[in-house]
């Protein structure tokens, strides 16, 4: 190998380790960044339902009828109690998670809270339903927790609303159409 190979293979080698070493402190920077932010987050979501408030509390409240028109449902079984609030076990395509009716004030507020061996824990959603002319207002926040600090500013760059856009589609659909997206919101 003459020189000038070997001086070109040095010079790819030096870009390599410029460019890993971007990425490198890129990285730092947003876990930086993440750490800042702290771990919990809330998404929100907006929709008006041509249906009363009290038609709407009873399609959310309906566990029996839950797989009927959760997309993200496959079962739902019904659990004892906790503490004297009903719990439920969700089976889906992201596997399964235990619910409890965390509170409920009809038919305006509804918080459902994921729970592990019978302890509290995230994600934790609220719907909020306010009768409107013609219909209901449902304002659906998650509030969840992100551990990975990197995750967190890519959260907050994009929020993902996924989930609660495919609920209120769901919902949409169960209650006969006539929904309309009203804001999405990520704090």
């Amino acid at each position: 190998m003459n020189w000038t190979e070997r001086r070109k293979r040095q010079a790819r080698r030096r870009a390599v380790r410029r460019v890993l070493l971007i990425l490198a402190v890129a990285v730092a920077l947003l876990a930086a960044i993440g750490l800042a932010l702290g771990p919990e987050r809330a998404t929100s979501s907006q929709a008006l339902f041509a249906r009363p408030p009290e038609t709407v509390w009873r399609v959310l409240l309906d566990l029996d009828g839950m797989p009927l028109w959760r997309s993200d449902l496959r079962a739902l079984e019904r659990l004892p109690d906790l503490e004297g609030r009903p719990a439920w076990r969700e089976i889906g395509r992201r596997g399964t998670r235990v619910i409890e009716l965390a509170s409920a004030v009809p038919p305006t507020q509804l918080v459902l809270r994921q729970t592990r061996g019978g302890v509290p824990a995230f994600p934790v959603r609220t719907f909020e339903l306010t009768a409107v002319p013609g219909g209901t207002r449902i304002t659906l926040t998650e509030r969840s927790r992100v551990g990975n600090p990197v995750r967190r500013v890519l959260d907050r760059i994009r929020p993902p609303r996924s989930e609660l856009t495919r609920l209120l589609r769901d919902l949409e659909q169960r209650l006969g159409g006539t929904r309309r997206e009203v804001a999405n919101r990520a704090d």
